[in-house]
């Protein structure tokens, strides 16, 4: 598993001075800033949030910035009661038995964006670890420190996925390299990225996101409006639940 630094004043110091003399410089060449894709985090050793460049038709949330993750080092870590723990590396994660789907991501902060996903269904993992009956959900442990907690009902839902590709492509580091949860009938806030570990617990418990801000922890999409970024932030009304085109 490897091991995640925290973002030092040194390099935050660095980082507020390169991402101010770009901000500036996006003033005054604003075409250029299009032109090149301009992104905060561009070149960094570093993600985190960001909705430049091309980013603007599919905002990255994190949690806190962190050291992108090496896909070498990177092992998941799947434990808690289950009868056979394991550590997967990225390859033997890839060679699990795969599916895709295209579905939405939808944000608490009315947005959404579209994309195909690939990966694989929980009931490919749990075949292996095989889930004690006590196991009614999972807590996720991520990059950036995040925590997130969906029951096994949830996750055993046929919609719901486990995905290292992105519109045929690996996940990106910013959508979350090397493993991400896509709950396309929950909030955005519920799909874990770049995920470390998997822990089965015998109670539900409050993710990071519903412990420090007024989000619940059910996270079901509720009848509303949708801003969808790939049609131009256009409003339109929606139903609850999954989001669909």
């Amino acid at each position: 598993m490897r091991e995640i630094n925290p973002f030092g004043r040194r390099d935050f110091l660095k980082k507020t001075i390169l991402g101010t003399a770009g901000f500036v410089l996006s003033l005054v060449n604003p075409w250029r800033r299009a032109e090149a894709g301009f992104s905060f985090w561009t070149n960094s050793e570093f993600v985190g949030k960001t909705r430049d460049g091309e980013y603007e038709t599919f905002y990255i949330q994190y949690y806190k910035s962190f050291r992108r993750i090496k896909a070498d080092q990177w092992r998941l870590k799947i434990g808690g009661l289950c009868e056979a723990p394991q550590e997967l590396t990225l390859s033997e994660v890839n060679a699990l038995p795969g599916r895709a789907q295209v579905s939405r991501v939808k944000c608490v902060e009315c947005w959404s964006a579209k994309a195909e996903w690939g990966g694989f269904h929980l009931s490919e993992l749990e075949k292996r670890v095989r889930p004690k009956p006590e196991a009614v959900g999972i807590l996720f442990r991520c990059g950036d420190t995040y925590v997130e907690y969906l029951s096994r009902e949830e996750l055993l839902h046929e919609r719901s996925l486990l995905v290292h590709t992105m519109n045929g492509r690996p996940l990106s580091d910013e959508h979350g390299f090397p493993l991400r949860l896509i709950i396309p009938f929950k909030y955005g806030y519920k799909s874990a990225k770049a995920i470390l570990e998997m822990e089965y617990v015998s109670t539900p418990q409050k993710g990071t996101w519903t412990q420090i801000g007024p989000y619940s922890a059910d996270g079901t999409i509720l009848p509303g409006y949708d801003h969808p970024l790939d049609r131009g932030k256009v409003k339109r009304k929606i139903f609850g639940g999954e989001v669909f085109d």
